[in-house]
This record gives structure tokens, C-alpha cells and sequence, in this order.
């Protein structure tokens, strides 16, 4: 198993560490997940943050205005999706169950966070207090680099929700386009060199076709991909994907990717949208997080909101979803405000002008040299 660093470098937006679960070239096995070291609190602490998630639906309520967007298939999406990279696995059963609570219905997961069989936990623990059905929720699920293979894609996918407890993903997405050496290691290496596969996503995107025919996704969707490789896809697939996931907030606006999308009927999901602040410097590039952009900050106070709900509504008012991380109640309810309120064209204009086509999160030296890796592309 490789560092923590590095698995979160390559992953999107991101994530956490790498499952050990072995999905090997013929059929998956069950094993446990090393989960990444979590920082040392006091138990006094502890106990502090699960008073706070589990008092946040007496304390707030439930938000009933979930706005939702139309996808291609006919299927409908949560504009607002609460993200499980990196959450402390010791809080995820209070953290997911109070977003729940709080009236998020969309849950963004992926194989490498590491952390399926918790979150599954926590959705299974709100089914079966009442609070939601099954239905009620969008799950949302990636297929991992080293199971491009087509054959291998459904073994990964039946996996994932083996582990999750589910029955259908809403959404699987190719969680990136760079193909890895099959296999029980998520980033094969041979000293320093990444291994890659001989295989590519076309072949994954065939596997990902099958998993609509056979109900185990209700859509899928790319992660990560520019519009070559989208177009690509279009070109040679009987599906066009649903959905791209893409890094996306006022220094990257993506706005070429964008119209690419909208003008195929697929939609953009935006991650790091507040500029990942809290994400150790080791993972991301070096600049100040957008959250902390003066200009974000005056038409926030102008607008009487908090920076975050600015930055969530900026991607709203653009027609995108928005995947946005929160580990305490107070941030949650915070978040779902975003839903409450509109930026008019001039101040959307006003955060697109602070463009300047920064990636907070590049892959660099773990998978930049790959053959498909997209950010070498204009768009």
C-alpha cells in the first residue's frame, strides 16, 4: 500500500486512502480497508462532535427545498451532494447520518476513499430509522483506475455495493481516464514508476454500458476527462455519459469544458469548489484558496451570505452540481442555504472574471505522464 499522499494526490478531489480490498484480474475478494491515520483528539473532543452531528436536526431542521437537475436519461440529480473524501471513519455514521438528517440527498463516494462500508452503514442506519427510503437517495460511485479492464468493470462495481450494502448505484462514473496496471495495489509501482495498463477507458466505458443493461447503475458518467476523451466516448460508445466531475470554482471555471458538456446534454458536477482549503499542501498546488479571494469576500458581505454559500450558488447558477465536503452539522445547514437565494449575471460575471485557469489539484508526477492524461488538453 502506497502513502496516503500520494494515493490522495492522484485521486479526484480528493481522496482518501486507497482500499486494500483485492479485486483481482478474475474475481473480487472481501477484505478490510486500512483506513489512513486520523488525527489524535481527545475523547472529550469526540464526544463534543457527535453531540454537535446528532443535535443538528433538532437544531436546524430539515431543509424541504432540494433542487434537482434533469439529466439526459430522464433521470433526476440533487443539485447539492455531500462529499465522503477524507471524513474521519470514526464520525462518518454521525456525519452522513446528519446530512441526511439535514435534507441532503445526494452522496458522493468512491471506491478509493476507502470508506464504502461506512458510509453504507450510515445511509442503512437512516433507511431503517425512517427518515428516508432507498429511493429518496441519489448514491453516487466511482470505478477506480486499475479496472479499466472491461471485464473487470462489473466485478468493481458489484464489489463497491457489496460493501455499501446497495442494491444500484444512481451514478458510477470512471473516476479518471489514466489506466493502471490490474490488479490488488490501486497505484502499481515499480520504485517510483506508475504501471499502467495496456487497456483504456474506452475499454471501461464498455464495461460501464453493460452495468446500465443489467440495472446494477441507474446512469453513468467520466470524471476527470477533458473533451477529447468525452468526445471520444461519443464517438465510440452506445451511451453518452450523463455527467462529467470536474475540479471547478472562479479560478477554474471550466467554461470551454462547460459549454462543450451543455451542448451535448451532459452535465457538470463540480468538486473543490471552495478551493479545498483545508487540504494538506502537500496534495494540491500552491495558491491562495478561492474561499479567501477579497473579491469572494465583498460580494458575499454585499449579498448578506458566507463565502461558501457564494462559491456553491456560483456553480448552481451555472447549471451544475455541486459536491461540497462538511464534517459538522453547523457547516452542513450552512451549505444547504446556498439552495435559499440567486446571484444576479453581474456578480456571476464578477466570479467568472477571476479565472485564471488554476488547477488546485494536477496529478503531477502520479499519472502526468500517461498517455490520457487530460489536463494536457486546451479543454
Amino acid at each position: 500500500m502506497k502513502c496516503l499522499l500520494i494515493v490522495l494526490c492522484l485521486c479526484v478531489f480528493l481522496i482518501g486512502k486507497a482500499s486494500t480490498s483485492h479485486i483481482q484480474t478474475t474475481t473480487p475478494r472481501s477484505s478490510t480497508t486500512k483506513k489512513p491515520n486520523m488525527p489524535v483528539i481527545s475523547e472529550e473532543d469526540y464526544l463534543k462532535r457527535i453531540e454537535e452531528l446528532t443535535a443538528g436536526k433538532t437544531k436546524y431542521g430539515r431543509y424541504e427545498k432540494m433542487n434537482y437537475l434533469a439529466l439526459a436519461d430522464g433521470s433526476k440529480m440533487p443539485v447539492l451532494a455531500v462529499g465522503t473524501a477524507l471524513l474521519d471513519p470514526r464520525l462518518i455514521k454521525y456525519q452522513i447520518g446528519a446530512a441526511i438528517d439535514l435534507g441532503y440527498r445526494a452522496i458522493d463516494t468512491a471506491y478509493i476513499y476507502g470508506n464504502e462500508k461506512e458510509v453504507g452503514e450510515a445511509i442503512q442506519a437512516k433507511i431503517d430509522d425512517g427518515t428516508v427510503r432507498r429511493e429518496d437517495l441519489y448514491i453516487i460511485s466511482k470505478l477506480w483506475s486499475t479496472f479499466h479492464r472491461t471485464d473487470l468493470v462489473e466485478q468493481a462495481c458489484r464489489a463497491s455495493l457489496e460493501k455499501m450494502g446497495l442494491e444500484y448505484f444512481d451514478l458510477y462514473m470512471i473516476h479518471n481516464p489514466m489506466s493502471f496496471k490490474e490488479g490488488s495495489d490501486p497505484i502499481p509501482k515499480i520504485a517510483t514508476v506508475i504501471q499502467y495498463s495496456q487497456h483504456d477507458y474506452l475499454d471501461a466505458w464498455y464495461g460501464m454500458e453493460d452495468l446500465v443493461n443489467k440495472g446494477l447503475v441507474r446512469s453513468i458518467g467520466v470524471s476527470n476527462f477533458n473533451s477529447q476523451q468525452i468526445q471520444r466516448i461519443l464517438d465510440k460508445g452506445r451511451l453518452k455519459p450523463m455527467v462529467n466531475q470536474v475540479e471547478c470554482h472562479p479560478y477554474l471555471t471550466q467554461e470551454r469544458l462547460d459549454n462543450f458538456c451543455a451542448e451535448r446534454n451532459i452535465t457538470l458536477s463540480a468538486y473543490g469548489v471552495l478551493g479545498s482549503k483545508g487540504t494538506p499542501a502537500d496534495m494540491k498546488s500552491s495558491f491562495t484558496p478561492v474561499i479567501d479571494d477579497a473579491l469572494v469576500k465583498v460580494i458575499a458581505s454585499g449579498s448578506a451570505v458566507s463565502p461558501a454559500q457564494l462559491l456553491i450558488r456560483y456553480q448552481i447558477e451555472r447549471g451544475h452540481n455541486v459536491v461540497v465536503k462538511a464534517s459538522s452539522a453547523a457547516h452542513m445547514w450552512d451549505n444547504l442555504q446556498a439552495l435559499s437565494f440567486n446571484l444576479d449575471k453581474l456578480q456571476v460575471n464578477a466570479l467568472n472574471a477571476l479565472n485564471k485557469n488554476k488547477r488546485t489539484f494536477t496529478f503531477k508526477g502520479m499519472g502526468d505522464t500517461h498517455k490520457n492524461y487530460p489536463f494536457s488538453s486546451i479543454f
